[in-house]
């Protein structure tokens, strides 16, 4: 009988035990009737050398909070749900720059589906809906974006890339009506199953502002338990050229919280 009890806690925590592992992956999927909680915060700041209007040198700080959860409604699809508030230190109407406080509300609505998973290859999609409070008279920014990522396992890292389109859904006022894109490639690792490093590179391209960004991300995280993992990260945008010559560089830290229900 105590063999039967031991056998059956552990059938039952094994699940947990891997499913935690696997929170920090790129490839991730919240397991079927499993909710997974991904809470940020983080600081921003971007100084920006020259951009339309004649503003030259001014630097934009942000402080954003978001969460997000992650829903397994069926064994290869998960609802995703995001919101998330930055408080910026400068306000920048299209026209003016003011010093002053400043609020944006964002949220998302979509799903990821497993589109092709093996033990040592991953490919997948998501489709979401997000929203942008803005100040402009065309009233809230509202897109579709769709992403789509494939990696393969070495082993000993896994290496990935993907593909993002976002495209605006309504023509507003405000002329940030036209599509964005961003192409990326990433490195994961994770380390005795109680750290892991992950790492990307992206070029991003907005085609309104004709603006061409290379930004790279590092992200380490610890597992405190089975099924929470707590993170930091650093993202440093090496330039951000546009036309008018508009342009710029900046830096994010943030920090991570990731927990399974």
């Amino acid at each position: 009988m105590k063999k039967l009890f031991c056998f059956s806690l552990l059938a039952v925590c094994l699940p947990f035990a891997a499913q935690a592992l696997e929170i920090t992956h790129p490839f991730y999927l919240s397991p079927e009737k499993t909710l997974t909680s991904t809470t940020t915060f983080a600081w921003e700041k971007f100084h920006v050398k020259d951009m339309i209007n004649g503003y030259q040198n001014y630097r934009t700080r942000d402080i954003i909070a978001a969460q997000a959860f992650s829903y397994g409604v069926a064994p290869k699809v998960a609802i995703d749900a995001v919101i998330s508030n930055a408080w910026n230190r400068l306000k920048y109407d299209g026209t003016n720059v003011t010093d002053g406080e400043d609020t944006n509300i964002d949220w998302q609505l979509g799903a990821t589906y497993d589109l092709y998973k093996t033990e040592t290859t991953y490919v997948q999609t998501r489709l979401a809906y997000l929203q942008k409070e803005t100040h402009h008279a065309g009233g809230a920014y509202k897109a579709f974006n769709l992403h789509a990522r494939a990696g393969y396992d070495l082993k000993f890292v896994l290496p990935y890339i993907g593909a993002s389109a976002e495209l605006p859904l309504f023509q507003h006022k405000f002329a940030d009506n036209n599509p964005k894109y961003d192409i990326m490639a990433g490195l994961y690792k994770s380390l005795n199953q109680l750290i892991a490093v992950d790492a990307t590179f992206h070029y991003n391209y907005d085609k309104l502002w004709k603006s061409k960004k290379l930004y790279a991300t590092a992200d380490l995280y610890t597992f405190v338990t089975d099924w929470l993992a707590v993170g930091g990260g650093y993202s440093y945008t090496f330039q951000d050229n546009g036309k008018n010559n508009a342009h710029g560089d900046g830096h994010t830290l943030r920090v991570q919280i990731k927990t399974v229900f």
